[in-house]
C-alpha cells in the first residue's frame, strides 16, 4: 500500500506525520471517498513530489474523477485561505 511505503520513507523527525498518516488510514469514521479525498488534499498541500506521487497513485483507485478533482480544489482553497488570513 502506498501509504505504508510513504510512512516508511519518512525521516525520524517526521514521526508525528507518520503517526497521523497511520491514524487516518485506520479511520472508520470517514467514507472511502472522504478518506482518500483527505489524503489527496493534504498531499497536494505538502507540495512534495514524493508525497503527492505516493498518495495520488493509490487514491486514483479509490476515488472517482470528480472526487479526485474536488480534493485538489479543496487543497487549493486551503492554501489560498492560509495565505489570505496571514496577510491580514
Amino acid at each position: 500500500m502506498s501509504i505504508d511505503n510513504l510512512k516508511g520513507g519518512l525521516p525520524e523527525f517526521a514521526k508525528d506525520l507518520k503517526l497521523n498518516l497511520g491514524s487516518l488510514a485506520r479511520s472508520t469514521e470517514l467514507s472511502e471517498q472522504q478518506l482518500w479525498g483527505t489524503f489527496v488534499a493534504t498531499a497536494a498541500a505538502t507540495r512534495n513530489d514524493q508525497v503527492i506521487s505516493e498518495i495520488t497513485e493509490e487514491a486514483k483507485t479509490h476515488l472517482s474523477d470528480e472526487a479526485y478533482n474536488a480534493a485538489l480544489a479543496a487543497a487549493s482553497i486551503m492554501a489560498m485561505n492560509n495565505v489570505a488570513y496571514r496577510a491580514r
